[in-house]
């Protein structure tokens, strides 16, 4: 019988996604100071949409969460059918780097080779975007009882579009820490255990300092805002100090940049913690297709529980 906490927490972290994705959604790509304090949640509408709208963050994590829960977990294949069947219907935002790989994908290219092309010519300078963070919290809720296989899976989900080494550190990091948190671990040590767990890869020691500096010492709102360490960075820092639900999404919108990713990977994580029932009533009465999120999010608690 699954335990009704660990259920709790997995759709916590589903819905906690897309409501960080909502809530920074109307002040993406701002500077800090440009953010109105406080922060006016679910109030302002994102792309001529109403608010609580999600971006392609939530588009990209329901087709995660979806593949998984008919596959039995992550099967690559179904779930790049999903995202190309999603990008042809014309969504109203997609990231460059997806953008290109997705392109590529429609005339033909097998995914991981399109997104190795696409690194090839742009370069490493400007291919570690975090398109592939964004959505990568189910992942961690269905592998949370088998964390070992996210050292496979993890890099794997990264690569169907974002082929950068820096990516795959900063999605196996964060699905990790999404794992241990729905399993109900302590929210100082999932991070800790995660970032000990990554420091070795490309990347992994950026992510170690931007969890203590991420927002402080290294501000994340400049030109390279969309860098996949900043994301990875600022939503294990809003886990490990232990900020609440409401108080550390506002915290992480309010630092500017990539709002609504930033908050989306920190949703994810915060929502493990906070469980489904300590998600703010007010905004969850606001978040676009509520009720289909939470029914996908559902349908991963059986994959969560699995050892």
């Amino acid at each position: 019988m699954t335990d009704p906490s660990l259920a709790d927490r997995a759709v916590g972290s589903v819905l906690g996604l897309a409501l960080g994705d909502a809530l920074g959604a109307p002040f993406e790509f701002r500077r800090a100071r440009e953010i109105p304090s406080p922060i006016p949640a679910f109030k302002l509408p994102w792309m001529d949409l109403p608010p609580g709208s999600t971006t392609d963050d939530t588009a990209m994590a329901r087709n995660l969460a979806r593949s998984m829960a008919a596959s039995d977990g992550l099967d690559p294949e179904d779930l790049v059918g999903r995202h190309l069947a999603w990008f042809r219907s014309d969504p109203p935002d997609v990231g460059n780097l997806t953008r290109r790989v997705l392109s590529r994908v429609a005339a033909g290219t097998a995914a991981e080779d399109a997104a190795r092309m696409v690194w090839e010519e742009r370069g490493p300078e400007v291919s570690a975007g975090n398109g592939s963070v964004m959505y990568c919290g189910p992942l961690g809720v269905a592998y949370a009882n088998r964390p070992v296989e996210l050292l496979e899976l993890a890099p794997r989900l990264s690569a169907l579009t974002h082929w950068d080494e820096r990516c795959r550190t900063a999605v196996l990091a964060v699905t990790l820490a999404v794992a241990a948190l729905v399993r109900g671990e302590p929210p100082e040590g999932a991070v800790t255990a995660a970032v000990e767990t990554v420091v070795g890869r490309p990347g992994g020691e950026e992510l170690e300092y931007l969890v203590g500096e991420a927002g402080r010492a290294r501000p994340i709102d400049g030109p390279d805002q969309g860098f996949c360490l900043f994301t990875a960075g600022i939503a294990l820092q809003a886990a490990y100090e232990g900020e609440g639900f409401e108080e550390g999404l506002r915290r992480v919108v309010s630092l500017g940049g990539d709002t609504d990713t930033n908050a989306a990977a920190g949703g994810a994580l915060l929502g493990a913690i906070a469980g489904r029932s300590g998600l703010p009533v007010a905004w969850f009465g606001r978040l676009a297709d509520r009720d289909g999120v939470e029914s996908e999010a559902e349908a991963l608690v059986p994959l969560a529980a699995r050892r």
